[in-house]
């Protein structure tokens, strides 16, 4: 079995065809879409519709909730007017998890244990991220049955790390590679690179194997938008996968 896994496209469609393309080309048998869907300074109502025509397996984020919840945050609201009747009725239609291919897989936006908002695999305690300790990676996988394979988002992170006996993949963000946390433990996630992100796992007769993907697309179409909107940090985010300097 082969799963494609995309997460946190922000509502940047330009990013989000890019990824879309590779995953036709490498024709997995399902794939999974683990939320944060629109809310972003680029297209939210169509990538909204790409999304919900897309087929894929998906999934509510935290920001599918703050829609919801008229959250006053800044990307809500700027995608909240801009949806139509028909996406409204398929956000509300999501699940916060998934369970795929006999209870061996599971699916979620932050961590199984913590909900949307957790991050599964990152310690930001010094400001950026880097890979949690396993003791402290475990108690966020309770839940999960007796899956073997967790794929998980909301960090924006590429990585594939193993925890005892379970492979956890976070595919990246396909549209938006980094950003800027204020609240809690301030801290920066950057990726890096402005490559749209997913990723590809498949079951092979020694246990599950993950590859990352990172594909170019024209960012300027993403950057432009974001700055139409008065968000030039995150037109920064788009052009470098880093954070802009305070």
């Amino acid at each position: 079995m082969r799963i494609g896994i995309i997460a946190d496209a922000h509502g940047n469609l330009a990013a989000l065809e890019a990824v879309m393309a590779g995953l036709r080309d490498a024709a997995p048998d399902i794939i999974v879409n683990l939320g944060d869907l629109v809310s972003g300074p680029f297209d939210p109502a169509g990538s909204a519709e790409a999304q919900m025509l897309s087929g894929y397996a998906t999934i509510a984020g935290n920001h599918e909730r703050q829609l919801l919840d008229d959250s006053t945050g800044a990307l809500d609201v700027l995608s909240r007017p801009l949806l139509s009747a028909q996406h409204w009725a398929w956000i509300r239609s999501l699940p916060a998890t998934l369970t795929l291919d006999g209870g061996d897989v599971f699916a979620c936006h932050g961590s199984p244990a913590g909900g949307d908002l957790e991050y599964l695999l990152e310690d930001v305690s010094s400001g950026r991220a880097s890979i949690a300790e396993e003791a402290a990676i475990l108690p966020r996988l309770d839940g999960i049955g007796g899956a073997r394979l967790v794929l998980c988002g909301h960090t924006h992170m590429p990585r594939m790390v193993t925890v005892g006996d379970v492979l956890v993949v976070n595919p990246g963000s396909v549209g938006m590679p980094s950003y800027r946390e204020r609240g809690g433990v301030p801290h920066v996630m950057e990726a890096g690179s402005p490559l749209a992100r997913y990723a590809i796992v498949e079951r092979r007769a020694s246990g599950w194997s993950a590859a990352l993907h990172g594909v170019p697309y024209d960012y300027e179409i993403a950057a432009r938008q974001a700055e139409a909107f008065g968000f030039p940090n995150f037109a920064f985010s788009v052009r470098t996968g880093r954070v802009m300097a305070d």
